[in-house]
């Protein structure tokens, strides 16, 4: 039975884990520079470490502190979910989250509230590096009890970190296995949703993380990025000497959820040296 990740996450790769699995290889340890909600490596069964990274500071905190102390993160956050289920309790909740007072392990319960909490479980900060997602009007949320004991029976083997994916990818070398889920570049025509850190994430962010992972590549490792369609992103990574694939996926198409259809994503692949 496939793992699912305590946190709601746009961009999540659940849905996708079957398809992933054939094109994501064994190795001694899994990088992962965009974890996001860890869906890939919660369910990994080809690596034995695992090194984590994201930019947003608030995430790896509470993974940090689910590995180090779980029970003190499950009782407050539980707590918060049993009896702070109103506009007043989230903004408090928000505010207090906001004034950077909480210590480690009050920050990672409250992160953990305000995402199963917030509207449709955004993660959104101001140029103030606020979190700024309003409630959600939730009649009950789901308090992910199973999911985050999932999580700390893997933690163990795990190595988080905040860091950009420049630095990350820099540490990989050979046998290593780099999983790269980055904003994904817009088709055209589209705005996209490219949030990653205050300018967003680029084009140029797009070219630097092909050729990092290029150079990552050259020192051994094996890499599979997830990326858009893109026309301009395809022919970058055939330039550059990527193998394409493409996975049919299910997105929504209008503004209505229930209104979907499939698309297609794209899986560039870097095999590793034996």
């Amino acid at each position: 039975m496939k793992q699912r990740s305590f946190l709601k996450w746009a961009g999540g790769k659940y849905s996708l884990l079957d398809a992933l699995n054939s094109y994501i290889p064994a190795g001694y340890r899994l990088i992962e520079p965009f974890v996001g909600g860890g869906s890939v490596f919660l369910n990994s069964s080809k690596h034995c470490a695992f090194l984590l990274a994201d930019i947003n500071a608030d995430l790896i905190n509470l993974y940090q502190m689910l590995a180090v102390i779980p029970e003190r993160v499950i009782t407050l956050s539980r707590r918060m979910f049993v009896s702070m289920n109103s506009a007043e309790d989230y903004n408090k909740v928000r505010a207090e989250f906001n004034a950077q007072l909480l210590d480690g392990a009050e920050r990672a319960a409250a992160f953990l509230y305000l995402n199963r909490h917030c509207f449709n479980g955004l993660i959104r900060y101001n140029l103030e590096n606020q979190f700024n997602v309003g409630w959600g009007k939730y009649s009950a949320p789901y308090f992910p009890a199973e999911e985050i004991r999932g999580f700390t029976r893997m933690a163990h083997n795990c190595v988080f970190m905040v860091s950009g994916f420049r630095r990350t990818i820099a540490l990989a070398g050979k046998g290593d296995v780099v999983f790269c889920d980055p904003p994904y570049e817009p088709l055209p025509g589209t705005a996209g949703f490219t949030s990653y850190a205050a300018g967003g994430f680029t084009w140029e962010d797009q070219i630097g993380l092909a050729e990092n992972c290029l150079a990552a590549h050259k020192r051994g490792a094996s890499v599979v990025i997830t990326n858009s369609t893109a026309p301009r992103l395809i022919e970058l990574y055939e330039q550059l000497g990527f193998e394409i694939n493409f996975l049919s996926v299910r997105r929504s198409v209008s503004s209505k959820g229930s209104t979907r259809d499939m698309a297609k994503d794209l899986v560039a692949i870097l095999k590793g040296k034996l």
